[in-house]
């Protein structure tokens, strides 16, 4: 809140507003809450409303997470998935290169490998995620959760121990994470307050990862930074314009080229680097 106190007394120049960066948009979501008269659910998530993609996509991962915790019922930890359950659905190097089950770079995104973890995470995929779709519309929100979710899975898989296995959507909220900081570094020169943004934009992704990391098997530091990446570049692969003309061809496709380096090389170690 300091950060966001801060700058909102610094003047903006005229050619360009601070507050247009999504950054800005999320971090003042709660300041703008307690200024008006709410409902109760929106003191959690202030931008409340039922049609938004992300919150459909949390009522689905709630009901796929109590459907395997049901099936594969666990007497002793009832809102916890067993750990011989995580290893068959979720994101395990040793299974994925054996037995080339790729699938599970997108269907273990769906599952959490427990009650809390769902709730954490769901409560940041709301929230940035309204935030996104508010101002890049639902095709590109979806797209941009698919895309940073393979891009974090497939460094997660890659870099991973044999016997590690990861559940969970923390690589899509890299992925927005990664679209606000490609704003704001898109965007620097025109910034009036430089240093409350990166104040800002570090408490928030500092804030989200010690929170998302409190719980085993929900993503690693490598699926975030894969996420990260795959967010950055998201606006440039796609020609998503929002504050500008959009990306130049020379910034496409050098970002082209990266991604595409990227994944061959990861799909490369995963097809001929076995446990």
């Amino acid at each position: 809140m300091r950060f966001l106190m801060n700058y909102q007394n610094l003047p903006n120049d005229e050619s360009f507003d601070d507050s247009d960066l999504l950054l800005l948009k999320y971090a003042t979501l709660f300041y703008k809450t307690f200024k008006k008269k709410i409902q109760f659910i929106q003191i959690l998530f202030p931008s409340y409303k039922h049609h938004y993609v992300t919150i459909i996509l949390s009522v689905f991962l709630y009901i796929f997470f109590f459907g395997y915790d049901i099936y594969f019922f666990n007497k002793y930890n009832p809102l916890f998935i067993r750990d011989d359950v995580i290893t068959r659905i979720g994101i395990n190097r040793d299974i994925i290169t054996t037995e080339y089950h790729f699938h599970k770079l997108i269907t273990a995104t769906l599952i959490h490998p427990n009650i809390w973890s769902l709730i954490i995470n769901t409560y940041y995929l709301i929230n940035l995620g309204i935030v996104v779709e508010k101002n890049y519309g639902r095709v590109h929100t979806i797209a941009l959760m698919l895309f940073s979710s393979i891009c974090g899975n497939l460094l997660m898989c890659a870099t991973a121990n044999c016997n590690e296995s990861q559940l969970g959507t923390s690589t899509i909220l890299s992925g927005m994470m990664g679209l606000f900081l490609q704003e704001v570094t898109s965007n620097f020169r025109r910034i009036s307050g430089k240093i409350e943004i990166i104040g800002t934009y570090l408490f928030t992704i500092i804030s989200m990862y010690l929170t998302i990391s409190m719980f085993p098997h929900n993503g690693n530091i490598m699926g975030n930074l894969g996420g990260l990446f795959g967010g950055y570049c998201y606006p440039y692969i796609f020609n998503v314009a929002r504050l500008d003309n959009g990306p130049g061809n020379t910034e496409r496709l050098v970002h082209t080229a990266l991604m595409g380096l990227y994944w061959i090389l990861l799909i490369l170690n995963l097809l001929f680097v076995k446990c």
